[in-house]
């Protein structure tokens, strides 16, 4: 246990420890940043996210038909005769005989675009109220308009999302249906807030996973000392406790880092979505689960564990097979480069989606978790009876 204790020492030296900040504060300018301070993203992501927000809080996670029936009469009708009264306030628009909200509507799909002196007239009244003055039912109301026209079509909504008439695809949505899944109150831009922010956490994890492990392995070469644990038995145990130090080092680091991000995320607000169903008409990603957002979140915690686990022991398997720094960032750079660009979107932000076939990422994960596992269990049984060259 000492020797592991010490091992852990080693990878965590102040040097490493403060190069490893740097790369998170990095990344966190680079990446994470603006999905914190940022949300929802200006307009109209704030007023759907207020909508769903106050819908959340009068009707719970889903809104039935009699919930909907309810937001149309009190919210659609009480925002329908507040944006009519503001029209027959508004001088200008009693000079185009603009009375209500369906005229103002009309008669600017009639001037859009035409650049007569009329026409620039009213467009120039439009972008004044809604670009300059920020006036917040001209915002708000369209959003409630869609909501209600998506939830009378949701059906279709969900239906659409089958691929090349996949069987398969067409009965889960079938049974999302059935079981009212869709009608859960959870909005687009919570997912996706959440999905940028976990991948672009994950990449800095592993990236600082791959910084702080490598040297594992061969700082002790470069340094002959792997010489001295050849000459006896419990010497030669010592390749099987960094692989337990290294391990217990990137799980110290993910938690770490993982609890940062989510004390950041709390600040997003979006708690309310906890226990909603992520297979609602108005979020774009449909899953084989049926899983609550809170339940999705966990799920992508475990992935990015299972892919930190991966990727130490193959930076561990690297660093034990190889003889010299350059060798190490020949070999390491272009996996960590080839798993960030080209896999991690799929792995992390994709985990149950109709988009791929059920089996397909459950295998990706298990390949993922066994694969390094069988290596370094070679790579170990070697070691043990590896003669000093």
């Amino acid at each position: 246990m000492r020797v592991i204790f010490n091992e852990i020492k080693k990878i965590f030296n102040p040097k490493m420890v403060f190069l490893l900040i740097i790369i998170n504060l990095i990344m966190y300018f680079l990446y994470i940043e603006f999905d914190i301070k940022h949300f929802p993203n200006g307009r109209p992501e704030g007023d759907i996210y207020k909508i769903c927000v106050e819908m959340h809080e009068k009707y719970g996670e889903y809104m039935d038909e009699n919930e909907f029936q309810d937001f149309v009469k009190n919210t659609y009708n009480k925002k329908l005769k507040e944006i009519n009264k503001y029209i027959q306030n508004h001088t200008q628009f009693k000079k185009y005989g603009v009375k209500n909200y369906n005229e103002y509507i009309k008669k600017f799909e009639r001037t859009y675009g035409k650049y007569d002196k009329r026409s620039k007239e009213f467009q120039n009244i439009h972008d004044k109220m809604v670009f300059h003055d920020w006036i917040e039912l001209f915002w708000e109301f369209p959003q409630i308009e869609d909501y209600i026209e998506y939830y009378k079509n949701k059906d279709k909504i969900m239906l659409k999302r089958v691929i090349d008439n996949n069987n398969k695809q067409e009965t889960k949505i079938k049974e999302i249906l059935s079981r009212g899944d869709e009608t859960s109150i959870f909005p687009y831009m919570v997912f996706d807030n959440y999905n940028r922010l976990i991948l672009y956490g994950s990449e800095t994890i592993l990236l600082g996973i791959v910084f702080m492990i490598v040297p594992i392995y061969l700082s002790d070469k470069k340094n002959k000392v792997n010489y001295l644990q050849y000459t006896c038995k419990n010497g030669r145990k010592t390749f099987k406790k960094k692989i337990v130090a290294g391990i217990i080092s990137s799980f110290i680091i993910t938690t770490v880092e993982l609890i940062i991000l989510f004390i950041l995320y709390s600040f997003n607000n979006t708690s309310m979505f906890f226990n909603c169903s992520i297979n609602s008409f108005s979020n774009y990603s449909t899953s084989w689960y049926n899983i609550t957002f809170i339940q999705y979140i966990v799920i992508t915690i475990v992935a990015v564990y299972i892919l930190v686990l991966a990727l130490t022991l193959i930076s561990m398997l690297i660093s034990s097979m190889v003889g010299n720094y350059i060798a190490l960032i020949g070999l390491e750079l272009p996996i960590i480069f080839i798993t960030i660009k080209f896999f991690l979107n799929i792995l992390v932000n994709y985990i149950g989606n109709i988009i791929y076939a059920k089996w397909v990422l459950t295998l990706a994960y298990l390949c993922i978790f066994l694969i390094p596992i069988i290596l370094i269990v070679i790579v170990w049984k070697k070691e043990k009876v590896l003669d000093i060259v």
